[in-house]
């Protein structure tokens, strides 16, 4: 958010149904609910509040519904292991900084993202996660589980233990991914890409990024199958070119 930006207090909850709604400069104390299209929202800080099942603090996932979020901070002012960052689908985030949730951000659906110039960090992590049933958080700083159209850029992305960014299929097929011209860091692998059991990737791009030293395994893990192209990363030194794992 830019320096000396003058806020608004707002109580509680935001659930947005006008198309072309222009969020600025709020400090809004509870969740904003995006169901309209060319929602626009900058200029502000979102903290959440108690949540009740799965929440997060921005969610775009309505039928119809998008977004454009700039210049913003994602932070969530009670620490849960039910409460992310940003949510859904057709959403233009640049300029966050997200923290303080399970995931820094879960995309799905139909795709068309783009996120850039950010810094994802301060992931949050739980032994003991009642939302698993007692086992340990499944948390990521970014995690992708269907649609296309994604781009990844320009970011900083960090602290996830289960890895930076964690591209599934869970919620269907997922391809024309681009992540290019990040700093990465953290997870068992930093980037993990997995196919499940909607058949190879498709449109994978992992290039030009570098990444930290807190990796417990590996960089990147793909798949042997796919169209999945990882080139030009290198390690903290600016140089290295970082091990690539074929699962």
């Amino acid at each position: 958010m830019p320096a000396g930006t003058s806020l608004r207090v707002h109580q509680g909850d935001l659930v947005i149904t006008e198309p072309g709604t222009v969020i600025d400069g709020l400090d809004i104390h509870g969740f904003v609910d995006v169901r309209a299209a060319n929602v626009t929202i900058r200029n502000s800080i979102v903290r959440g509040g108690q949540p009740g099942g799965q929440d997060s603090l921005v969610r775009s996932a309505t039928d119809g519904a998008s977004l454009t979020i700039t210049d913003s901070e994602l932070v969530a002012s009670i620490a849960s292991s039910r409460t992310d960052g940003l949510r859904g689908s057709h959403i233009t985030a640049e300029r966050l900084e997200i923290r303080n949730v399970l995931d820094g951000a879960h995309f799905w659906g139909d795709g068309d993202v783009t996120l850039q110039d950010s810094w994802i960090h301060g992931i949050l992590h739980f032994a003991v996660d009642p939302a698993r049933g007692g086992t340990p958080s499944h948390d990521d700083a970014i995690q992708i589980q269907g649609g296309s159209g994604y781009v990844i850029t320009g970011n900083r992305i960090e602290g996830g233990n289960n890895a930076a960014i964690q591209l599934t299929q869970d919620a269907g097929r997922t391809s024309d991914v681009r992540i290019s011209g990040n700093w990465l860091d953290g997870g068992g692998c930093t980037v993990n890409l997995a196919q499940k059991d909607q058949g190879p990737l498709q449109g994978i791009a992992v290039t030009g990024n570098t990444f930290g030293d807190s990796t417990y395994n590996c960089a990147i893990i793909r798949p042997a199958a796919g169209s999945i192209t990882t080139s030009g990363n290198v390690g903290s030194d600016g140089q290295t070119p970082v091990v690539v794992v074929r699962g």
